[in-house]
């Protein structure tokens, strides 16, 4: 018998670090911790108990225009350049735009729940504060590819399974992520986290990219340059 697999999906994970902190440079990885916790005091709280903060619809979704992230957006760029590029993709030939940033805080016994960026190409998470036991990252096929029975692979009907659980009959896969991590992958894909178990908050910041063609000449369905953009005037 031969098992082919079929359709990987690959998420990016590079360990971007913390910028270092000297008598001379302020010690940025905390800059940033108190100003994203600043902008959750100024906000309303979560709506529900066990959400996270969010700052996108809290109205702070726009890091990426504030001078204090310049040198993490720069990293996150490069970043992003080495994503395409591992797909086999040509990255000098695109521009990507970053068109919504935001800190995502979680206290003790929050998440983020399941969802998706379709408004983008790429999103993007870097780890600002994680504890150990911070909660895992969590990837959901929205259409699984083997699920011959709907939601045969989901823990409602867990008394059908025997094992071993893989990648190929699972419809979500946990990866653990460090402290200084950049996570990117296709904003399309359907995430959440785990709850957050540890009395100090998991701090991250979220960021979703928009990738368009320098020269759209002979390609359909590639955004072209904004160059090419016309903004309608009713």
């Amino acid at each position: 018998m031969k098992k082919i697999e079929l359709f990987p999906l690959t998420v990016f994970c590079l360990p971007l670090g913390f910028p270092p902190a000297s008598e001379n440079a302020p010690d940025m990885r905390q800059t940033w911790i108190d100003r994203i916790l600043q902008m959750r005091r100024d906000s309303e709280p979560p709506q529900s108990a066990i959400s996270a903060w969010t700052g996108d619809v809290k109205g702070h979704a726009f890091l990426h225009e504030d001078p204090l992230f310049a040198s993490l957006f720069a990293n996150i760029a490069r970043g992003l350049a080495a994503y395409i590029g591992e797909m086999g993709i040509d990255a000098g030939q695109f521009d990507l735009y970053a068109t919504r940033s935001w800190g995502v805080v979680a206290e003790k016994n929050e998440r983020v729940n399941r969802h998706a960026h379709l408004q983008s190409h790429l999103s993007v998470a870097y780890y600002l504060q994680k504890p150990p036991d911070g909660g895992r990252l969590a990837f959901l096929k929205s259409d699984a590819p083997n699920e011959f029975i709907p939601g045969i692979f989901e823990s409602k009907m867990a008394s059908l399974f025997k094992g071993p659980r893989t990648g190929s009959n699972s419809s979500t896969t946990l990866i653990d992520i460090d402290e200084g991590d950049l996570v990117i992958f296709p904003s399309k894909t359907v995430h959440a986290t785990e709850p957050h178990q540890s009395d100090t908050p998991r701090i991250s910041i979220s960021a979703d990219v928009i990738v368009t063609l320098k020269d759209a000449t002979g390609h359909e369905f590639a955004l072209p340059n904004l160059s090419h953009w016309k903004k309608f005037n009713a």
